[in-house]
């Protein structure tokens, strides 16, 4: 199982950073993909904003949406992750705090390109971190 998080989403569906290949071989390793329940939000609005800046075009910005709603990922429930979230506030925003929380939950990779993320102190997760271009 890998978690992935909104950046590595977001780059598979569109390679806007050049890095879709590599996303793309990291979760070849594991077909069973885990995020918290922001995920699909949160890179819907990634989606979003590549496509108010023109980065993608408006059929695009329609496939990429489909395409997301169409992945098999599955949800862990931010309740669960809650307290963790707490634990690490003072270093993470909420949402980085949730998959850094789900990684250590179920003890799998979170794969990113966020380079904040990867390096939020605090947290004994295994963070892959893609580089961009």
């Amino acid at each position: 199982m890998i978690v992935i998080d909104a950046s590595a989403l977001a780059e598979l569906l569109t390679n806007a950073n050049g890095a879709a290949l590599r996303v793309r071989d990291v979760l070849a390793a594991d077909t069973e993909w885990i995020g918290p329940e922001h995920l699909l939000v949160e890179t819907a609005s990634a989606l979003r904003g590549l496509w108010l800046g023109g980065i993608t075009t408006d059929a695009e910005f329609t496939n990429q949406l489909d395409t997301l709603g169409s992945l098999r990922i599955a949800s862990i429930p931010f309740r669960l992750l809650l307290p963790r979230v707490r634990e690490l506030a003072a270093n993470a925003t909420s949402y980085d705090a949730a998959y850094l929380a789900a990684a250590e939950h179920l003890r799998c990779r979170l794969v990113t390109l966020d380079s904040k993320l990867a390096r939020v102190p605090g947290s004994p997760a295994d963070v892959h971190l893609i580089e961009r271009r």
